[in-house]
Parts: structure tokens; sequence; C-alpha cells
């Protein structure tokens, strides 16, 4: 069972990692930069020391640039220097106050280190060099490291999915999610949920596949609810000296009496006596029907006419019980349509009598969003305590049980899983998420 949706949710798994790997390979990896020298700390004294002898070389070094330059000019008569005009001679001469202005300029007021270290790595260059040199190291030193989202990742072997890669990736498993029978309020509750756990998550590039497809589990995990067994729950109360009551609703067709016979033949095989109560009297037949079954199972019926009261029946089953030391009673009730008040009304009605331990919502496994919808309306009009879904067996979605679970917030006890009264078995919330494949 739920073959196609774990099919579907393994391809979604290995879609969405090499789409995030064949984004992470198109970005070239940067390469590494050298260490910078490690600087030893000095003290007060040492630096300034150290200070005053750099400056004192890089003032030599601009004092020989500029006589040179000086004298470059005058052999060649050419305006490379600042210069001005001298009436004495009616013509320009080397501006020999502006020259040493800006030689001095040049001597920077920087930290000892970084001019030694300047001088030491680049010797031969001028002093104006120097400077240059010594502000591209401040620049180097205030800019933040700028890489791009995947070289970051690519350099680490590790990286984190932004919003808008989630996104892209969820939208594949919405679809798959649609299309097997999960609730569109249900798919954006898992979206909600799977972004808080994977948006913005460093995760390595080889623990991708493995890491979407535990926080998917998660997620599930999260919505479905592990059952407590009605049989644990059953002896309990049969200690007590009490019946144990179970009142059934669900439309007609679900397999609803059918799935009240199985439940029988479980308790009996748990040493368990039952008694039975035919509570549909509306719907013609119906009476005819669990008869068959109790007549099988040999178990006794309480029943009335058909348009009777359904709550005088399953009141008059549960005083039989109590007479007769009968451990539970199981009332069936009429298949009502979801969307009739009336009707609906009605169940209220038979909660009030009975008193029921447990109310189980009936759905066929392979009605989807119907089911859904069912499970919304009865558990708003009687807020039912779990349910059971029939046909399982032939269900290769799986979405219905994971939708009347969340819808409902109760969960699901069995799952009916063929035609015969020993097919239901207890429903078991990490055996149906590993029969996905997310292991």
């Amino acid at each position: 069972m739920f073959g196609k949706l774990k099919d579907k949710l393994k391809s979604w798994v290995t879609k969405s990692k090499e789409d995030i790997e064949e984004k992470a390979e198109k970005v070239e990896t940067p390469k590494e930069e050298k260490p910078k020298k490690e600087v030893k700390a000095k003290s007060k004294k040492q630096l300034e020391k150290e200070l005053k002898k750099v400056k004192k070389e890089i003032k030599k070094e601009v004092s020989d640039a500029i006589e040179e330059k000086i004298k470059r000019a005058e052999e060649q008569d050419i305006p490379t220097v600042p210069e001005k005009f001298d009436n004495a001679i009616q013509g320009y001469k080397p501006d020999l106050d502006k020259i040493k202005k800006d030689g001095a300029e040049i001597l920077s007021e920087k930290s000892a280190e970084e001019v030694k270290e300047v001088l030491e790595e680049k010797q031969g260059e001028t002093a104006k060099d120097v400077s240059d040199r010594i502000d591209e190291i401040e620049e180097e030193a205030q800019e933040p490291e700028k890489k791009s989202f995947f070289s970051k990742v690519k350099s680490k072997f590790a990286y984190k999915i932004t919003e808008e890669e989630f996104d892209n990736i969820f939208d594949d498993l919405e679809m798959l999610l649609l299309e097997n029978n999960v609730a569109l309020e249900v798919t954006e509750d898992i979206k909600s949920k799977l972004s808080k756990k994977l948006v913005d998550k460093e995760i390595k590039q080889e623990d991708l596949e493995k890491e979407i497809k535990s926080e998917l589990k998660a997620t599930l995990n999260e919505i479905l609810i592990d059952p407590d067994n009605p049989l644990d729950i059953i002896k309990l109360k049969e200690k007590a000296g009490e019946p144990f009551v179970i009142l059934f609703f669900g439309i007609n067709g679900t397999g609803k009496t059918t799935t009240i016979a199985k439940l029988t033949n479980l308790l009996q095989k748990n040493k368990l006596s039952v008694v039975l109560a035919a509570a549909d009297t509306f719907r013609a037949a119906s009476i005819e029907q669990i008869q068959i079954h109790a007549d099988k199972l040999k178990v006794p019926l309480i029943k009335h006419d058909y348009g009777s009261d359904p709550s005088a029946v399953g009141f008059d089953a549960i005083k039989y019980a109590k007479k007769n030391k009968i451990d539970v009673v199981l009332i069936d009730t009429a298949g009502r349509m979801h969307t009739k008040t009336n009707l609906l009304a009605e169940m209220e009605k038979i909660v009030r009598v009975t008193n029921p331990d447990l109310k189980i919502f009936v759905a066929e496994s392979i009605a989807g969003n119907d089911a859904t919808e069912q499970a919304k309306s009865f558990n708003e009009m009687i807020e039912v305590d779990g349910s059971i879904l029939s046909k399982a067996d032939i269900d290769e979605k799986g979405g219905t049980v994971i939708s009347v679970s969340h819808t409902t917030h109760k969960p699901i006890f069995y799952l009916g899983t063929g035609q015969e009264y020993k097919d239901i078995q207890l429903f078991d919330k990490q055996k149906f998420i590993n029969d996905l494949g997310l292991d």
C-alpha cells in the first residue's frame, strides 16, 4: 500500500538534491588566499623607535626622488614636476616649495608594522609607491570578504538552502502531495514546518539527501499522532466491571458496518465479549446487514424497528451489556452525509445518551479530499477521538492518512486491509512513514 506516494517522494528527494548541487557546481571555487604574515606584538617604545627610523628612510627616499625629478626636469626642460614663473629669468622653473610639500604629504601616519612590512616586501619602490601600497593594505583590511553563496558553500563542502531555493524545490513536493490526496491546508502546513527546518540550515554536501528525508520525516512525525491501542484502554475499563462503549460514525458506503465486524473479531481474539447495537434505523437493509455479521461472529445484536430512535437502541445495548457482564458495546449509526445538519444534530443526541468511551470516524482511505472534509465536519460536530480508514490495501497514495489525522488532530486507530474479518491492523505511525521510503 501507499506505493505511489513512496515512489514520488523518493523521486522528489533525489531531484531536490540534484537541483541544489547543480547550482553549486556552476560556481567556481575561490582560490585560497595566502595567510597574512603574523606580526608579533611590540612595546610602545619599540614601535615609536621603529616608526621614527622608517619615516627617516622614507624621507630620504622622497628627498632623493625630488632631487632626481628636479635634475631630470632641468636637463630635459619639460614640465614633469610642478613649476612656477621666475621674473628674474622671465620663464618657468621647478617649484621646489611645491615639490617638497608634495613629498612631505607622502609621509603617512601609518603604524610602524605596516610601513616596515611594506618596505621589506617592496625594496626599490618609491615613497609614493610605498604610500599607495599602505593605503591598499588598509582598504583590504576594512573591506569584508565578498563571496557568492555557492562559493562559500563549495569552499566549505557545505551550504545553506535559501528561501528562494526552498520554494523552488517545494513546488514539486506540493504537486505530488496534492496529487496523492494530501489536502491543500495540510500541504501548506507541511511547507511551513519544513521551511523552518531547512531554510538557512548549513548542510554538508554528502548529507543533503539524508537531511531532506530526515526533516520531511520529522515533519510527518509532528502531523501524525501515535494512537494508543484501544485494546489496552478497553482492558483497563474491563477491570472496573463497566462495559466499554464505542460509537461509530461515517457516511454511507465507507465500510463502517464491515469495520465494526472486523473489530468485533479482533476483540474476541483478545478474549473480550461483545454486543452490537443496530442504531442505524434510517437506511434500508442496514439492520439485516449487521445481523449477518452478528450471526457469523456469534455475538448478540440489539435492534429496534426502522424509524425508531437510534439513541434508544444504544441505550438498550449498554443496559444489556451491564446486565450480562459483556465487555464491549459497539454501536453502528446511520451513514449520515456530513453536509446534512439535521442528521448531524441527531448524532449529538446519541452521544449525550450513550456517553461513549470512544467516538470513531470511519472513512475510505481512497476517498482523498472527500474523506478529509467528512472528518472535519464530524469532528466539529461531535469531536471524534480517532479514525479508522478502510480499503487501505488498495490505496497507493496514502495522503488521506496524513490529511485526516491533521484535520482532526486525532490519531488513526486502525487500517482496514482486506475483505476478511482478520484484515484490520493497528495503525503504526513509524511504519507508515518508513513505508514512504524516508529512511
